[in-house]
């Protein structure tokens, strides 16, 4: 075999594994969640009240400019370094408990509260950067019935 041969079958098979990874790192990260935890009742048996929230991935990453690792984190609460395409678990995942603890309400495992946590907290600083003191009034919703739109007839 001529050394132009083997350079080329060379350069041929880096090019193969480049092109392999990239389709197997390119799974693609859902645009729009809808947060709803098959698993996840309230504390009462009637229907729910309000809509599903619905999470855009699209507006938050590419029109706000906000990192994975805002929101996605380790165990010890340090942000994750991802890349679009790296697997990535549920919130459901690690904060395995589906309800209340009623001796401890503010349990951060508790799925609720990780959720409210983490998206409340970022929306109410975004709202104190544009005017608002108490973070509650502005671009972002932060209060309950912005992210939970109720099913009522008006």
């Amino acid at each position: 075999m001529t050394k132009k041969m083997l350079t080329l079958l060379l350069a041929t098979g880096i090019a193969v594994i480049f092109v392999a990874t990239g389709v197997y790192a390119g799974t693609d990260v859902p645009e729009t969640i809808t947060m709803d935890y098959n698993q996840y009742t309230k504390r009462t048996k009637k229907p729910p009240k309000s809509k599903f929230v619905e999470f855009s991935h699209q507006k938050h990453n590419v029109d706000y400019k906000i990192s994975c690792g805002d929101c996605h984190h380790d165990k010890d609460n340090k942000p994750l370094n991802l890349n679009v395409g790296d697997q990535v678990e549920k919130c459901v995942s690690c904060h395995t408990k589906l309800a209340k603890d009623k001796k401890n309400k503010k349990d951060i495992m508790a799925l609720e509260n990780a959720m409210h946590g983490n998206c409340r907290t970022c929306h109410k600083e975004v709202n104190k950067k544009a005017g608002d003191p108490k973070g509650m009034k502005g671009p972002a919703p932060a209060s309950c019935s912005k992210c939970h739109i109720s099913l009522k007839k008006k």
